[in-house]
């Protein structure tokens, strides 16, 4: 029994099996994930260390980069090692073969760190492991605002409940605070009075450290019941730190850390500044990890803050200033958009062809037609459902929904392979579906005019649709191959051209043929059992309304084949001509691996010479912020202040409301930030996939050199035409001075060159006792000398050292 029998003579199996599937691909569609571009990243996991104290790029390459380099550099499937050295931040980042479970690799690399952890200097802050590149754009940035609180209020809440929430959330890599100035427990200790009580900084450091323990002590035993001991010792506020003794004077007096310091709950130095709109504010950046679904985080991320403002003062305002996933949303509602008119589009035009339409019909219809380019998405899927169920009710135009059936129970029953095969949602799989779409009712309409067909011959009912479907189903088989193959090689080239471009193959095959034999089933099945008669379908088909068209058509090609027969040898040549030139102007057309989309944002990239201060970076930022203003497009803009590198990232209003483009209006930029100085600035338009910078890596051992060859290369390419914003990746070092230790001098005092180090360091940026325990958090509790002490270059020679045996050297 052929197929398009058994369907005919078993419609209740038939009935039950697409119920089934159509079930399968709804639910299917429900949990597939939706993005914008396939997620082509290969695992990559980024080491992030920062390193509190301004330790220069050769001692954090020296003692942090390298350890860990050593460490996670045996970890199975790696493939790629790069590492970054800068002023207090080590990055190392890790890539691996395609295909592994990064899951995994991520535990892995956390065993290996975890065993070198402790031989890290102890500046270190807690180190983040995740896979994301710290390049990588925030995927979403909160503004944190109140009325009545400054930022380092709102900061300190910040860091307190919400940081560590939305870094809790699966899928965020990382969650960054900037803006406000972080709490500390400041120990600002007296130079002087240390010098009269004979006490060293080491000393000071070591008392607070050791005295902020709950230890366990031994248990013992008491009747029935065994009870632990444990010594209580966790500081509890700040007065338990002042009142810590740090020595005992030969006469008994016990000198407590207030006599020699002012302890106080404070804040550090500003590293930074935030803003939204020139606006100061606390921002949030948050990261994802690079093989997370942006819109997926982006909703838990937005979840979480409902949450969380229930909890939180209630003058605080969370604000979302920009967020990836808007865009993701709307680009992929567009293309459904565009499927769904695209099905539509194809019902009316079969209506033309299968029925006879009278011109009031034709009109209305033609509304209809255009009506769809405007309707939003919920009106757009109520007038189909409306055109299927005026389907089934009309006897007269039940032919176009037999045929255009294809269309939705072959896209929905993709769906459920697609999430077998774990593809989402995204431009790539939505445009191979409306690729499909047009080619679904192809073998529907061959099935079905040929039974039409059979019943012009006289055969009627069942007879018909099994003699019409089994005497073309070859034929259609054969025209469905010769489509697919043209696809499916997609999916068996390059692992990255194949992430990118075989949810189009996968759809637009698995569609096909889903649609082939819902040509063979269940069209026959419908057109046996549908009751139109003969005299409600033209005969011949195309014969309908618009016959007075079809026959313009068919007499403008008759003329034309007439035309070229007779003219054969010249138009031969004439082709042959215009193939060669096709073939010249082929060359000439631009390539790139991934067309760009206007995303409505771009960063504005300002680097200042190494050693700014970061008042001299503020105030440039803020030059280029009044410049960002003064754009009409501009919906919002937000700026993020470090030190020497800041960035700027804008948001333009929607395309339909304004004239320009991002790259036009960067362009309109670039001349007024040019003439900046001394900083370098640029731009980077955001891309979901991939870059458009090209990058350049010179490896060597020899930093000069390098250095040299790389502003040789850097000049002549950026005299390149198309080349913008050539820059050399590697910074000058920071300014320094040197502190030469006479080692035999030192000898004489027992000490080396490490103590001598360690003790001008901890005078001078300070040295972290120990944390200072909160219900909701822990409090870096940081000690060093008093400002007036540590202020100016002369202060430096005035430091007062001491050896093991706290005698002063001077």
């Amino acid at each position: 029994m052929s197929l398009p029998s058994f369907s005919i003579k078993r419609p209740i199996t038939m009935l039950m099996i697409y119920t089934i599937l159509i079930l399968l691909g709804i639910l299917s569609l429900i949990q597939l994930p939706v993005e914008l571009y396939p997620n082509i990243s290969f695992g990559e996991i980024s080491i992030i260390i920062e390193v509190r104290g301004g330790i220069p790029p050769t001692e954090v390459e020296t003692l942090v980069t390298k350890p860990v380099e050593e460490a996670v550099g045996t970890v199975s499937h790696l493939e790629e090692m790069l590492s970054i050295s800068k002023e207090g931040e080590s990055t190392v980042v890790l890539s691996f073969e395609p295909g592994i479970n990064m899951d995994f690799a991520a535990l892995e690399v956390r065993e290996k760190f975890a065993r070198v952890k402790n031989k890290l200097p102890k500046e270190i802050e807690k180190p983040i492991i995740a896979q994301f590149k710290r390049s990588d754009v925030p995927i979403m940035i909160i503004a944190v605002t109140s009325l009545k609180r400054s930022t380092e209020e709102i900061r300190k809440i910040v860091d307190e409940n919400v940081r560590e929430a939305i870094r809790r959330i699966s899928g965020v890599a990382d969650a960054e605070v900037a803006g406000g100035r972080e709490r500390k427990i400041l120990v600002e200790v007296d130079q002087r009075k240390l010098a009269a009580y004979s006490i060293s900084l080491e000393r000071v450091i070591s008392t607070i450290g050791v005295n902020n323990l709950n230890l366990l002590s031994g248990d013992i035993d008491k009747k029935k019941e065994k009870y632990l001991i444990r010594a209580i010792g966790l500081y509890k506020t700040v007065d338990d730190v002042k009142n810590i003794p740090v020595s005992t004077l030969p006469s008994g007096t016990i000198i407590r850390l207030r006599d020699v310091a002012a302890v106080l709950d404070s804040y550090l130095e500003p590293t930074g500044y935030a803003r939204v709109n020139v606006r100061p504010v606390v921002s949030i950046y948050v990261q994802k990890e690079s093989t997370a679904n942006t819109i997926q985080v982006a909703h838990s991320v937005e979840e979480e803050l409902k949450r969380l403002k229930e909890t939180l003062p209630k003058d605080l305002h969370i604000t979302i200033t920009s967020n990836q996933a808007d865009f993701i949303k709307k680009a992929i509602d567009n293309l459904k958009v565009s499927l769904l008119q695209g099905a539509g589009l194809i019902m009316l035009v079969l209506a033309y062809f299968l029925i006879r339409l009278n011109r009031r019909l034709l009109i209305l219809t033609s509304l209809l037609l255009v009506a769809t380019l405007f309707l939003p998405t919920k009106l757009l899927y109520l007038l189909l459902l409306g055109m299927m169920i005026a389907s089934i009710a009309i006897d007269k135009i039940r032919p176009v929904l037999i045929v255009t059936s294809a269309i939705p129970i072959s896209v929905i029953i993709t769906f459920s392979f697609m999430w077998a095969m774990k593809l989402s949602l995204n431009f790539m799989t939505l445009f191979g579906l409306a690729l499909g779409v047009g080619m679904l009712v192809d073998n529907s309409i061959v099935v079905f005019e040929n039974i039409l067909r059979k019943n012009e011959e006289g055969l009627t009912g069942i007879p018909a649709a099994i003699a019409g479907a089994e005497e073309v189903w070859i034929a259609i088989w054969a025209s469905t191959l010769t489509t697919v193959i043209v696809f499916l090689p997609m999916v068996f080239v390059g692992e990255e051209i194949k992430l990118l471009y075989g949810g189009v193959a996968w759809t637009v095959t698995i569609s096909l043929i889903v649609s082939l034999f819902v040509a063979i089933t269940v069209v026959p099945l419908l057109a046996s059992r549908a009751r139109f008669s003969i005299a409600d379908i033209p005969k011949g088909y195309g014969k309908t309304g618009v016959v007075g068209l079809m026959k313009a058509v068919y007499g403008i090609q008759k003329r034309g084949v007439l035309f070229f027969m007779r003219h054969r040898y010249r138009i031969l040549g004439y082709a042959a001509i215009a193939f060669v030139i096709s073939l010249f102007l082929f060359t000439k057309l631009g390539m790139e691996f991934l067309g760009t989309t206007e995303q409505n944002k771009f960063t504005v990239f300002i680097e200042m010479p190494t050693g700014a201060k970061l008042d001299v970076t503020n105030d440039v930022v803020k030059r280029v912020e009044t410049l960002v203003k003064e754009i009409p497009e501009v919906k919002t803009f937000s700026a993020r202040v470090e030190p020497w590198s800041s960035k700027v990232y804008v948001e333009l209003v929607s395309l339909t409301k304004r004239k320009r483009s991002v790259s036009e209006v960067i362009e309109s930029l670039r001349p007024k930030v040019e003439k900046i100085r001394p900083a370098f600035i640029y731009f980077e338009e955001e891309q979901e996939v991939g870059t458009k910078e090209i990058i350049l890596e010179l490896f060597g051992y020899d930093y000069n050199t390098l250095r040299e060859i790389a502003i040789s290369m850097a000049t002549r390419m950026g005299a390149v035409k198309g080349f913008t914003d050539t820059k050399i990746r590697m910074r000058e070092g920071r300014p320094e001075l040197g502190l030469k230790v006479d080692r035999k001098k030192a000898s004489l005092f027992d000490m080396s060159v490490t103590d001598v180090a360690d003790m001008v360091h901890a005078q001078m940026r300070g040295l972290r006792a120990t944390l200072f325990h909160t219900e909701s958090s822990e409090i870096e509790t940081i000690a060093r000398l008093d400002e007036k002490y540590r202020k100016t270059f002369k202060d430096l020679h005035k430091l007062i050292l001491m050896n093991r045996d706290e005698d002063k050297i001077y």
